[in-house]
């Protein structure tokens, strides 16, 4: 035997072995019976066996090939059960996922969604890790990593389930104090900013865009944190100036507490679903993904 032999020969064998026919197997198969032949005939060559007996009216086993049936038969069966796993594993909701988050953002939206899953889907696992630093999701064994702007390895599969924008906010006491900053360049020396080192956020750069302008500086940051609620507590104290996504301050700027500055700028960090896997190999994966797009798009509120 020169080569292991395909699969499509070991399938026409065994249903010609059944049928005891070439013509009803070409029939079953939905193919000639010239094809049915040719198939046989290779299969016989790399075997170096001969499957049948062959006579004007019948055909027959030989001793080699009812060997040769019985193990081709339970190698398809094998298979099947194969295949009818791995279909269970894509379309069966059930098992783990590990998902991994930032904590503001965790807590605030993941949190509620899964309550909202896990309702749907109660036979669903969900190991959920909230964290400010950056994750591995190869090295962590992370399904999914939901994150907030930043800047994607290309090795991954990302996929955008949301808009989001960070905007420049300070508290009135700040304000009243230091005044209002008119132009972005003003963040590097004349007022003081708080840095976020959140994740994959970097705090030494500040990418800020206005219509089809962008603009990056370097704020002045006497206080750095890799903690955004932190950051935030900061900044109500009059701090600073913060750079923070609209959905993490919204509250405080509809109370007042904090006061919107340079209005026209903002800084684009879409939420994003970060994977290693087509969504096409797990039905768990993909139900997770495409049920937080939908609840986010209802429930995700950035004033834009």
């Amino acid at each position: 035997m020169n080569k292991l032999p395909s699969l499509e020969d070991i399938r026409v064998f065994v249903t010609v072995a059944r049928l005891m026919s070439f013509s009803q197997a070409a029939s079953q198969l939905l193919v000639s019976p010239a094809y049915v032949s040719k198939r046989i005939k290779l299969l016989e060559e790399n075997l170096g066996q001969t499957l049948f007996f062959r006579t004007a009216r019948s055909i027959k086993l030989t001793h080699e090939g009812q060997i040769i049936l019985r193990s081709s038969e339970m190698m398809l069966a094998e298979l099947e059960q194969m295949q009818q796993q791995l279909n269970a594993c894509r379309e069966e909701i059930r098992g783990s996922l590990r998902i991994s988050c930032s904590t503001g953002f965790g807590s605030t939206y993941i949190n509620p969604f899964i309550l909202t899953l896990r309702g749907n889907y109660p036979l669903l696992g969900i190991d959920l890790t909230l964290t400010d630093k950056s994750v591995d999701i190869i090295s962590e064994n992370i399904d999914v990593d939901i994150c907030i702007g930043g800047t994607i390895a290309e090795q991954f599969i990302a996929r955008r389930i949301a808009q989001n924008q960070r905007i420049l906010c300070a508290s009135p006491s700040y304000l009243a104090t230091h005044g209002y900053p008119k132009y972005p360049q003003e963040l590097e020396q004349k007022h003081f900013c708080i840095a976020i080192k959140e994740r994959n956020q970097a705090p030494a750069v500040w990418k800020l865009e206005h219509q089809q302008e962008s603009m990056t500086v370097t704020p002045n940051s006497k206080l750095t944190v890799n903690n955004g609620e932190v950051a935030k507590q900061w900044c109500l104290s009059g701090e600073g100036i913060l750079l923070r996504s609209q959905w993490s301050v919204q509250p405080e700027l509809q109370s007042g507490q904090l006061v919107r500055v340079l209005p026209q700028w903002h800084q684009t960090a879409d939420v994003y679903a970060v994977y290693s896997r087509s969504l096409r190999t797990s039905a768990n994966l993909r139900v997770f993904i495409e049920n937080l797009e939908q609840y986010l798009a209802t429930h995700l509120s950035n004033g834009f």
